[in-house]
């Protein structure tokens, strides 16, 4: 690829991509990862949240399975954005409506049902919110379900509250709190997360030194995970235990593949 085309994969400012020229004009950063690297190949992500933010519907859902980044895409784009309340979602009404107060500095009375999570869920709103975020949305009890869904109506008629949710690709259908019918009259805005490309995975590794093959054997591993590539690229095996289900030999592999082991009969 020409230079320029690298310095925009590696996310390199003119300078910074200058001094990682070396004496053939080859640009070879040292280990080179963004300083966002939750951010690498987002942008287009990142768009299409942009222009939820500045249309008409009230509620937008992340989904992605665990470590792909939704959460480090959220934070980003929140930086341009407000008054924004975050909070980490409990699966009870219990656990959700206490959420939201200590995000939001606010008591509320013990939940005594739906009605209670969808008041939650719209004061913040009257507290001033300009975006609520839920993060961590998964399998939830069905108080906090309809709860959702009766805030996301009533949502409809508050021009300026955002709800933007980020979702387990594991949730299942009877913990969405809207309909296909909603996405389709342009209510819901649904945005579904992929791993990182053959190249990103590269870069996620850290540069242009680590070996094709080896590249791509741990992306057909980890499909382009940046929590898997960020554990690989840090040599964290405790990490990759604990955050995924690869089995020891796995994890070796994928360690030897990222630079992080040396060859060792158990690696292979």
């Amino acid at each position: 690829m020409t230079l320029g085309e690298a310095r925009v994969l590696l996310r390199l400012s003119p300078l910074s991509a200058a001094m990682a020229l070396d004496e053939t004009g080859r640009l070879r950063p040292a280990r080179a990862v963004p300083a966002d690297e939750g951010l690498l190949e987002r942008d287009d992500d990142l768009g299409v949240l942009r222009r939820w933010f500045a249309g008409r519907a009230p509620l937008a859902v992340v989904y992605g399975s665990k470590g792909i980044g939704k959460s480090a895409l959220a934070r980003a784009f929140v930086r341009s954005v407000p008054r924004t309340v975050w909070v980490d979602v409990a699966p009870d009404p219990a656990g959700f409506v206490a959420a939201i107060g200590r995000a939001t500095g606010s008591r509320y009375a013990a939940p005594d049902g739906p009605r209670s999570v969808a008041a939650a869920v719209l004061a913040a709103f009257d507290g001033g919110a300009r975006l609520l975020v839920l993060d961590g949305y998964g399998e939830a009890s069905e108080d906090v379900v309809e709860g959702l869904a009766i805030a996301t109506r009533e949502a409809r008629a508050r021009p300026a509250a955002k709800m933007l949710v980020l979702a387990q690709e594991t949730s299942p259908a009877y913990c969405r709190f809207y309909g296909r019918g909603d996405v389709d009259a342009g209510v819901v805005v649904e945005r579904h997360l992929k791993g990182l490309s053959l190249e990103g995975t590269r870069v996620m590794l850290g540069g242009p030194e680590i070996e094709d093959e080896a590249v791509r054997r741990v992306f057909l591993l980890t499909k382009g995970c940046p929590l898997y590539l960020k554990l690989i690229r840090e040599g964290d095996e405790d990490g990759l235990r604990m955050h995924s289900r690869f089995t020891k030999a796995e994890i070796r592999l994928l360690l030897y593949s990222g630079g992080a082991l040396r060859a060792s009969p158990s690696a292979s």
